[in-house]
């Protein structure tokens, strides 16, 4: 599933880009999802509450917060979204280089240079899951970055992402965590906790404390294979 952003402040082109990316994913056998913005504003509220783009069209002028402006709030917080400016002007060009766009298209959009955009972007954001854990919480799909994330925690039926920043909570198990993240960098230390190994910032044989201060318990019964798993994965970096 890719996640994609449009944001235009003039309808019929935003029912126009939503038609076209449809059309494409069929053609090229790929499920989408597109959330239409007309402002900036709107835009930022999602991405602010954690809804996970991967590839945003984005016009760059628009009332009240136009596309450079939209462009600097998201980079400040993720330079992994790939950036398409669209535009009647190409005098903005400049101004675009500190936010690292992926593409630039000039109005109005030919069906096949978007194309050619959709297909390298496919690429690039096929490379790109591997560093971020996706989870959906009601409609919306939500992802973060691995090394972000502090460790997950069982609570019932639902699955508790510790990061740095905040906590996001959705219904699943830690089993099924586990078992998307294997082979990743990861460690499951008890029923209830999978860690994120790169932010134990101490370890001991019964509780690892990680960078933020958390402190964890190791279940008695798996702490020999926890010894074991921490210091191979270290010797591994090594």
């Amino acid at each position: 599933m890719i996640q994609i952003g449009v944001c235009d402040d003039q309808q019929k082109f935003l029912s126009q880009m939503e038609q076209l990316l449809e059309e494409m994913a069929k053609k090229y056998h790929c499920e989408i999802q597109v959330e239409l913005y007309s402002d900036g504003r709107e835009l930022l509220e999602d991405f602010e509450r954690g809804v996970g783009f991967d590839l945003i069209f984005l016009d760059i002028e628009m009332q009240h917060v136009n596309g450079i402006q939209t462009a600097q709030k998201i980079r400040e917080k993720d330079y992994h979204i790939l950036i398409v400016y669209i535009s009647s002007y190409e005098q903005y060009l400049m101004q675009l280089f500190e936010v690292e766009p992926f593409r630039f298209l000039k109005k109005p959009v030919q069906k096949e240079q978007l194309e050619d955009v959709f297909l390298k972007a496919q690429k690039r954001i096929d490379e790109k899951k591997k560093s971020y854990y996706r989870f959906q919480t009601g409609k919306t799909m939500m992802q973060v970055l691995q090394k972000d994330i502090l460790y997950f925690e069982s609570a019932g039926r639902k699955v508790i992402v510790h990061t740095m920043e905040k906590e996001y909570e959705y219904y699943d198990k830690l089993d099924k965590v586990e078992e998307k993240l294997l082979g990743m960098h990861f460690l499951r230390i008890h029923k209830a906790y999978l860690v994120n190994v790169d932010n134990i910032e101490a370890f001991q044989y019964e509780r690892v404390a990680l960078i933020d201060g958390t402190v964890l318990s190791i279940s008695e019964k798996n702490r020999t294979r926890v010894r074991n798993e921490f210091w191979e994965y270290y010797k591994g970096k090594g």
